[in-house]
């Protein structure tokens, strides 16, 4: 996708720096095990005819009264005792604190959620649509960001780096920044300028989920024992002799697929069939990883934090005689405190 939109800023990305839909639908049980929040954006109705858009303050208050922050129909949610608000007449963007205070002005076209202090902002850009045309006046159903800067600022709204790649987002670990003299090692780290000199220096998941899975886990796939370590607790999967996703244990998926699998990954790790991984933008999804081993890893607002507990794909994909694609499999991991676990499959063939 960057590729393709190199020369934009995409707003395609910005479905990453804001809460999934999936996130709405997410059942009251889940959400109240985990931390409430201060700020909620409340959307309700007397008659059916009219509405109210607002956020909702812990003891009750009303604020932001058609200011919510939405994108492709789903509000933000507060993250790092913020949320996000749009003055939609001068369409740009903002924060609100937990208590409802406007920290940072909504001057900024867009911005993304906070993490660990930081946020990115997009600013002076303008809308544009894929083939070109004006929407600065509305009326595109697909458009992107272009031009302008794009910036790391702090909580109090200062510029960190005047500079970053909008790429930079949905693949970087914000919870590992290093402030340096000089860049981070390319092989696991990226890296942006400060207005200061120095260098912020930050975790990229994907780097680091790659190494992990080609000199890791590949390595000693063929291995029961590491298998096991490597699994998670809890396992769905969609195996052909099943019509439906099947739910086991670590222990148990182990037991009936673990020669399955040792043989499924043989050939990758012999670079004998073509694999591709990538990042799960969204993190884990809600109605198939459910149960007590996954809810550590929700947080009430994106249906998993892929900021700190990222998920990631790997397709194996399977050609023809004629060289094409046949078909695909799939394998889902998920970076736990204690590394990276297997977290299902979806295999075609026994």
């Amino acid at each position: 996708m960057f590729g393709i939109l190199k020369r934009y800023l995409p707003a395609v990305l910005l479905v990453n720096l804001v809460c999934n839909a999936l996130a709405q639908q997410v059942d009251e049980k889940r959400l109240d095990s985990n931390i409430k929040a201060s700020i909620t954006a409340i959307l309700d109705t007397t008659d059916g005819t009219k509405y109210r858009h607002y956020y909702k303050l812990a003891n009750g208050r009303v604020v932001g009264e058609d200011s919510v922050y939405a994108f492709d129909a789903t509000d933000d949610c507060e993250s790092d005792g913020k949320i996000r608000f749009r003055d939609w007449v001068a369409n740009k963007a903002g924060f609100f604190d937990n208590n409802g205070k406007v920290v940072i002005p909504a001057m900024y076209n867009d911005v993304s959620r906070f993490q660990n202090g930081m946020a990115m902002v997009i600013k002076d850009a303008k809308q544009v649509g894929w083939d070109g045309e004006d929407c600065e006046k509305g009326g595109c159903e697909h458009w992107v960001w272009q031009g302008g800067s794009t910036m790391l600022i702090n909580a109090r709204n200062e510029v960190l780096v005047d500079d970053i790649e909008m790429d930079f987002y949905p693949v970087i670990n914000w919870y590992s920044l290093q402030i340096k003299d000089s860049p981070g090692d390319t092989s696991l780290y990226r890296s942006a300028k400060g207005v200061n000199g120095k260098w912020y220096v930050f975790m990229d998941y994907q780097r680091e989920f790659d190494q992990w899975f080609f000199e890791k886990y590949l390595p000693v796939s063929t291995d029961p024992g590491k298998l096991r370590e490597f699994a998670h607790d809890s396992l769905v999967s969609s195996l052909p002799e099943s019509e439906e996703w099947m739910r086991m244990s670590g222990d148990e998926f182990i037991r009936q697929c673990g020669d399955r699998l040792a043989a499924r990954l043989k050939p990758i790790n012999d670079r004998q069939i073509q694999v591709f991984t990538g990042l799960t933008p969204f993190g884990l999804n809600p109605y198939i990883h459910t149960g007590p081993s996954f809810e550590p890893f929700y947080d009430g607002c994106i249906p998993g934090d892929a900021g700190i507990y990222p998920a990631f794909e790997v397709t194996s994909n399977f050609m023809d005689k004629s060289g094409r694609l046949d078909y695909q499999e799939n394998y889902s991991f998920l970076r736990t405190g204690s590394g990276y676990k297997l977290i299902g499959v979806s295999w075609r063939n026994p």
